[in-house]
């Protein structure tokens, strides 16, 4: 593996404490989202504060924490249970799939800095652009994509930069995603060959530094989204186009192909049986993983950018063109 030294320089970055009352949700109240439940899924709350588009979400690993970013070029952080705002950060720049909390929800990441959740104070001042970031599962490093510069891996102790991988078969990198075991890494993006765009995903593994094959999915501007299932055995791929990709990793075969919203963001439940997409027809939608089947729409009213659960399957939160966040889950 190839160790490099880290560029130093950046602006910091500041944090204000900004507390928002919004209705809180209990997750004590609600069971998990699956297949048997989820046509009992209702909205439960709504996470209100953000003054433009909402574009990524991201849960701590025990459920308590949400993070989230918006063309306001601000990233909050909410207490789930209360709906309040912990600290709201200041960011340069915004774009898709740029933050991340740490598995063990103590610390936020950006591409341009990370942060200690509960203080708001910066940690480490990274020196990216706007890019997509992912913390490995036991939280020791952060993957950073910008779209058209090499994947930097950090080392959240130090904030040194340790490794760093060109990926030439994605010329512009969307999404990055980590394994649930931490061994492989997910890139999602496109290459352009001067004629047509080739929505490309390819995985990197990372104990040997070597790419598995490449799968190759037909869009038209290329892959937004990332994601792998929580026993790491298939992957799905979201194109703008309107088609989300499932994918069993070790073969490179295509499972099923999703026919559903022009997609910005996919994401497995935690108990692997369903897949949610989100995209520009207003909707999130639920997939059957086994079969590749529409089981559920969730009416949003706007275009919905972002979408993830909670670890322990409860929650559904969706954010985009509303500014706002909506947290729909099962209740009891």
């Amino acid at each position: 593996m190839l160790w490099l030294k880290l560029a130093t320089g950046g602006t910091p970055l500041s944090a204000t404490a900004a507390p928002v009352s919004t209705a809180p949700t209990d997750a004590s109240l609600v069971e998990a989202i699956s297949v048997d439940t989820v046509d009992q899924i209702e909205r439960l709350s709504t996470l209100s504060g953000h003054s433009d588009h909402v574009y990524g979400l991201a849960f701590s690993g025990d459920g308590s924490k949400l993070a989230s970013t918006s063309a306001d070029k601000t990233i909050r952080s909410w207490d789930v249970a209360s709906g309040q705002v912990g600290h709201t950060f200041s960011i340069r720049e915004v774009a898709f799939n740029a933050i991340a909390l740490s598995p063990d929800g103590r610390l936020l990441a950006a591409a341009q800095a990370i942060w200690d959740v509960e203080s708001g104070q910066m940690i480490h001042a990274l020196t990216q652009a706007p890019a997509s970031v992912a913390f490995s599962p036991d939280g020791s490093i952060l993957a950073v994509a910008g779209p058209e510069q090499p994947i930097k891996l950090w080392d959240v102790t130090s904030g040194q930069v340790v490794y760093t991988l060109d990926n030439e078969t994605v010329d512009v990198t969307h999404d990055i995603d980590f394994s649930p075991d931490g061994t492989r890494l997910a890139i999602g993006g496109h290459r352009y060959d001067g004629t047509v765009v080739h929505g490309m995903v390819t995985v990197w593994q990372v104990q040997n530094g070597q790419f598995m094959p490449s799968f190759e999915q037909e869009v038209t501007e290329g892959i937004h989204s990332v994601a792998f299932s929580p026993d790491g055995h298939l992957l799905a791929s979201a194109g703008t186009e309107g088609t989300t990709g499932l994918w069993d990793v070790a073969t490179g075969q295509a499972v099923h192909t999703l026919h559903g919203n022009s997609c910005y963001d996919v994401v497995f439940s935690p108990d692997g049986s369903l897949l949610a997409t989100s995209g520009c027809d207003l909707t999130v939608k639920l997939w059957k993983v086994a079969s590749g089947r529409l089981v559920r729409t969730l009416p949003h009213g706007c275009e919905v950018v972002s979408v993830v659960f909670s670890p322990d399957g409860t929650l559904l939160a969706a954010g985009g063109y509303d500014h706002q966040i909506h947290l729909w889950g099962v209740p009891r």
